[in-house]
Parts: structure tokens; C-alpha cells; sequence
């Protein structure tokens, strides 16, 4: 910690202190408290965060996906089914076993915080709103106070996010906690049905080993959803490796391949298309000058008129741009007509284009 502000460690030795204030409680709870079911929630929290932090031997984690990989339903779960103290103490193993070095993961799906306090504050919402002791007959009236818990645990997660990002990541405080909220919230919500479903299962005729049942779907899901944003990441990422080729080897045309794309994104939204059509001509739109990549340097940076073979050859970039680009991105909902005009309009974008009169002395 000698590398964080006066400000990040008053942060975090406050939210310490936090988690201990609201576990300190559970040493007045006596013998008649839930210690058994206390003791395997926190063991199954520990072993998946260890799990999601310093893999097994013979298990895989695919890389990138670890923050996904949470272990959120079974602190709600907890909170479900725990008094708030003992709610609270769950998560302090699996905080302690998180590396100090870990990079930052994101607000929606970060398993290192200190989470006994939201623990703490969901346990004590459901004890107010939810039945005690939670069984099957209660549904489905008590989704609405397990949604709420599971609320009150993303909202007091995003005040401790805001509270890091202005502390140790010097963020203004009116910006810090923009969008936290919004972006965690249904991930929370999801994490919150799941562990509803895994503390009516421990608390069933089955037992403790069915409520794990729910956990692998769960891990399942979260995986195919990083896998799902990494490779639209991935994507995104070449489009823009493509854009900035293009533009530094035509300067003159700089930025005119991302207007292209804002523009047919407006045109896409005004004829009322959907969404996934409207991504598809931006992308279109962006890429649409991608082929002068294969035109040679000298003639895009040549000044004066161009010779009529100069021009020849300039005039086949969007069947270059149609060849590397448009036939991997078609998904079979573009057009194979290429135009050779000046405009650089490839046939990903006639479909549409052809609805839209377009002015013969637009710049290319």
C-alpha cells in the first residue's frame, strides 16, 4: 500500500473497518445461529474465488474470462438465507485470497471488494421484506424483496467503486460514479435470481449438494458471455487497425471513413431499420475506402491530374475493398455489386444506398 494515496488507504482502511463493524455482531449470535450453513457458504465462496484467481492443476480458466467468473451467487445466497452478521463474515475469505496485484476488474463482475458490507445491507433488507426461514412455498412473492436485496448489494458495491475511482484513480467525484450503476445493475439482478434459487435449493428436501447445481449453468453463462464481448472487442479492434491504415496512407481522406459510418448510421436509423443491420452498415460505412490499401501510395499522394491509367487503377479500390472486407462480412445479407466510382461505395452498402439519392458530385 505504499504506492496508494493518503486518500485510497483513509478509503480502504474505512471500508475494513466497515466490513468488520457489520460482521463483529455475529459473536453474540449463540449456539442456535445457522453456523454450519455459514461455515460451507464461505467455503464454497473461498473455493471459488481461489479457483477464479489461482486455478487448479488440471483446471483451465480461459484468460480474460476470470472476472465473469464470480462467485456473487453465493454471497446472495447468504444473504438470503444468514442473519446479516453471518452474511457478512462470508465473503471476508474470499476477499483475503484475491491477489494485492490483481488489475482492476470491471464494477458489474469484480469478486475482489470488500463485499461484507453489501452482504450486510442485503441480509438486512431481506430480513425486513423477505420470509425467514426461506423455503419453495414462498414463491413467487418473494422474487420482489430478493430483487431488492440483490439492488441494495449493487448499490452499496457502486458507492465503494466511486469511492475508489476518486480516491486512488483520481477521478473527478461528479464523474466517478457515472454509469456504474447503470452497467451493474443487471448483472446483479441475474446473480440475485441465481442465488434465490440456490438458497431455496440448500434449504430443501435435498440439501446443501443440490444448491450447488445451480452454480455450473451459472459459471456457463458468464463464460460464454466473456467469450461473447471478447471477441465483439476483438472486432471492434480490428476495424479500427483497418481504419487507421487507411487513413495513414491516404492523410488527405483522414476521418472520412468514420464519418461515412456515423452517417449511415443516422440514414439506417431514419429508414427504421434494426439494430443489428444498422452495426452492420456502420461497419460497412467506416470500411468502405478499406481497398486503397491495395492502390499504391504514390497515386493516392500524387499531386496533379492522375493519367487515365493512374485513375484505372485508383477506380479499383472498392473491388479490392469488397474482396478483403465485404465477402467475410456480408452474413449474407449484402449484395455482390461492387461500384467503381469515386465514391468508394462498396456492395455492402447497396442494399440500402439504393434507397438513398445519392449526388453525383459527392467527394469520395
Amino acid at each position: 500500500m505504499r504506492a496508494l494515496s493518503p486518500a485510497a488507504r483513509g478509503c480502504i482502511t474505512g471500508a475494513v473497518l466497515a466490513a468488520a463493524v457489520c460482521a463483529a455482531p455475529a459473536v453474540r449470535l449463540g449456539p442456535g445461529a445457522p453456523w454450519a450453513d455459514a461455515a460451507a457458504l464461505t467455503a464454497l465462496h473461498a473455493g471459488c474465488e481461489t479457483v477464479r484467481h489461482r486455478p487448479l492443476p488440471g483446471i483451465r480458466v480461459p484468460a480474460g474470462t476470470g472476472p465473469f467468473l464470480t462467485a456473487l451467487p453465493v454471497l446472495l445466497a447468504g444473504a438470503f438465507l444468514l442473519p446479516p452478521p453471518l452474511a457478512a463474515l462470508t465473503a471476508v475469505p474470499g476477499a483475503l485470497l484475491a491477489p494485492a496485484d490483481e488489475p482492476r476488474a470491471p464494477p458489474a463482475a469484480s469478486g475482489t471488494r470488500p463485499n461484507s458490507p453489501a452482504c450486510w445491507a442485503a441480509a438486512r433488507l431481506f430480513d425486513a421484506a423477505g420470509p425467514r426461514p426461506l423455503t419453495a412455498p414462498h414463491f413467487p412473492w418473494v422474487l420482489l424483496p430478493a430483487l431488492a436485496a440483490a439492488a441494495v448489494f449493487c448499490a452499496v458495491l457502486t458507492a465503494l467503486d466511486g469511492a475508489v475511482r476518486v480516491t486512488a484513480e483520481g477521478q473527478p467525484p461528479r464523474t466517478a460514479w457515472r454509469g456504474l450503476l447503470r452497467g451493474s445493475l443487471g448483472p446483479h439482478l441475474t446473480h440475485g435470481l441465481a442465488g434465490l434459487m440456490t438458497a431455496v435449493l440448500w434449504r430443501s428436501a435435498y440439501g446443501p449438494a443440490a444448491a450447488l447445481l445451480v452454480l455450473p449453468p451459472m459459471y456457463l453463462s458468464c463464460w460464454v458471455f466473456a467469450q461473447y464481448h471478447q471477441e465483439r472487442a476483438a472486432h471492434r479492434a480490428t476495424v479500427r487497425a483497418l481504419v487507421q491504415a487507411v487513413d495513414i496512407k491516404d492523410r488527405y481522406t483522414r476521418g472520412h471513413g468514420e464519418r461515412v459510418g456515423r452517417a449511415s448510421v443516422m440514414i439506417a436509423r431514419e429508414l427504421g431499420l434494426p439494430e443489428d443491420r444498422t452495426e452492420a452498415l456502420r461497419i460497412a460505412g467506416t470500411l468502405h475506402d478499406v481497398g486503397k490499401l491495395g492502390v499504391p501510395t504514390r497515386l493516392l499522394r500524387k499531386e496533379g491530374p492522375l493519367t487515365p491509367q493512374e485513375r484505372s487503377l485508383i477506380e479499383l479500390h472498392p473491388e479490392y475493398g469488397h474482396e478483403s472486407s465485404g465477402a467475410s462480412a456480408s452474413s449474407g445479407r449484402r449484395g455482390r455489386r461492387s461500384s467503381a466510382t469515386t465514391s468508394g461505395s462498396t456492395a455492402a452498402a447497396t442494399p440500402t444506398a439504393s434507397r438513398v439519392r445519392r449526388s453525383p458530385s459527392a467527394p469520395g
